[in-house]
């Protein structure tokens, strides 16, 4: 997808250009270890969140969101301190616990002092971001830098991980990156944020993940996939969810964040309320 990976590397600059002026009021079964909440990725809603973000979280809020994962964090979110930021979300009934960055070896520090402000649990980097990606010892300086980053947010509380794409799937050499990604960076400092999607239509099987390395993969992207092979609603796709959630305690599921970015059936918020009732109705 290249235009979000595109938008994805001009991270930090993002928070300068959305302001908040001002500020709103207000496991699955037999796997205790799995949460039920259902967070959603706030990117699915960028285009209401970069008109009126109070009224859009709002929005989230009356659909029943509990979770959110949020994007473009540089040690603030849109513009606004991360302290403020999470009285806002937990004001209206919400909690912010994971986000998106441009995180680095040289920013981790700060970056996770910020997110412990927030309340975050995760920070995860959610591409390359503009490094480069064109051979596999581009993937092994990678794994080195997430080490590094992985231990500054551990030293914080926070968890750090790494949310793929398509391109990570691609042979170089024979060997797939996402395999380096995994193998050589170690499980107590790096997690994996799976999304469904983009493994799917890379044509890899998420158990086949699973099974290899079991734990790795704390938070899901729940996007499925119409016919067209854009995102669609969560269960009007042809992901199988249900079959997967029968294996979140191997993959090590904590938290999942539905995230939609086509909208072919509706508007952005009509398809967040549709993917969440049949989330809450099918896979809890």
């Amino acid at each position: 997808m290249s235009s979000r990976r595109d938008f994805l590397r001009s991270i930090p600059a993002l928070s300068t250009g959305i302001l908040l002026s001002s500020f709103g009021s207000k496991a699955l079964a037999n796997q205790p270890s799995v949460m039920k909440e259902t967070g959603i990725q706030l990117w699915t809603l960028r285009d209401n969140i970069a008109i009126d973000l109070i009224g859009t979280i709002e929005a989230l809020a009356k659909i029943g969101y509990t979770s959110i994962e949020a994007f473009g964090f540089d040690g603030s979110f849109y513009g606004q301190p991360a302290r403020e930021f999470r009285t806002f979300c937990n004001n209206l009934g919400i909690a912010i616990h994971s986000t998106h960055t441009g995180i680095t070896a040289e920013n981790a520090t700060e970056y996770s002092e910020k997110a412990l402000e927030a309340g975050l649990e995760y920070l995860v980097l959610p591409s390359m971001m503009g490094r480069p990606e064109g051979t596999i010892d581009d993937f092994k300086r990678l794994t080195a830098e997430m080490n590094q980053i992985g231990e500054s947010c551990n030293k914080k509380g926070i968890r750090f991980g790494y949310h793929n794409h398509g391109f990570e799937f691609k042979a170089k050499d024979g060997v797939i990156p996402y395999d380096i990604l995994l193998k050589e960076t170690d499980p107590a400092l790096v997690s994996f944020q799976l999304d469904i999607y983009w493994i799917k239509k890379a044509g890899q099987d998420p158990l086949h993940y699973f099974k290899e390395h079991p734990g790795r993969f704390q938070t899901w992207h729940v996007k499925d996939m119409g016919n067209d092979g854009d995102s669609c609603i969560v269960g009007n796709g042809n992901i199988d969810f249900k079959k997967l959630m029968r294996h979140a305690k191997s993959a090590g599921l904590n938290r999942i964040f539905v995230e939609q970015e086509a909208y072919s059936e509706g508007s952005p918020l009509f398809c967040a309320g549709q993917s969440f009732k049949y989330i809450q109705s099918h896979l809890f």
